[in-house]
């Protein structure tokens, strides 16, 4: 009995809800988890964490894969108000300063966004075993580029950005354990064998933004 009030309260927590027109929102501006990402050419990363730091226009990814022939190790710290990355190695204690030109994108759905549909990843079977999303779309003219979001209802918290960005082709972020907050912020300090670091010559075409500095 007390399983079905339960459902028939979520249920109509659920529906309320539904009766809303969604609106466009920002992700809580600082973020720690795990992100998944795909380029074109089927060329995929999985970072084993990420932090995200919207006030200081910050992001730090951590990634290390094997595949069948070598070892794939990433920590990068990239700084966007300064427009350059710290490759870090603490392996062999040595540090790379990158160019890269790409602008700040915080995750958010844009303001001129139009909302397609709102569902549930999951079920609505019982409590606490789906949960609401809303999928938004638009395009972003300053890089030529459509895009698919879907964040969840409650939170704003990012599932899943797709960009299909002219003469580069999809690129497909998964985010996933997801936590609100920055546990440790020294995260974003880069050690001290990078204070010697010098900012290495960028060729043209090359890092000049955010993916392909990931990459």
């Amino acid at each position: 009995m007390r399983a079905l009030l339960l459902l028939t309260i979520s249920l109509s927590v659920l529906l309320g809800v539904l009766t809303q027109e969604p609106q466009p929102c920002k992700a809580p501006p600082y973020l720690e988890g795990k992100l998944l990402v795909v380029f074109p050419e089927g060329k995929t990363l999985v970072f084993e964490q990420f932090y995200y730091d919207a006030v200081e226009q910050r992001i730090r990814v951590i990634a290390h894969e094997q595949d069948s022939t070598h070892n794939v190790f990433v920590d990068r710290l990239l700084l966007f108000r300064e427009r350059f990355y710290y490759e870090i190695s603490y392996h062999n204690k040595s540090c790379t300063k990158v160019p890269f030109s790409a602008a700040f994108s915080p995750i958010e759905i844009p303001i001129d966004a139009h909302h397609k549909a709102q569902f549930v990843i999951g079920s609505l079977s019982a409590p606490a075993q789906g949960l609401l999303v809303n999928n938004w779309e638009g395009s972003i003219a300053e890089i030529k580029a459509n895009y698919s979001m879907t964040f969840t209802e409650f939170g704003c918290i990012p599932v899943t950005i797709l960009y299909s960005v002219e003469k580069t082709g999809h690129i497909v972020s998964s985010f996933f354990d997801i936590v609100i907050g920055i546990e440790n912020p020294d995260i974003f300090i880069p050690p001290s064998f990078c204070t010697s670091a010098k900012l290495v010559e960028r060729k043209p075409g090359e890092v000049a933004d955010f993916f392909r500095a990931l990459l």
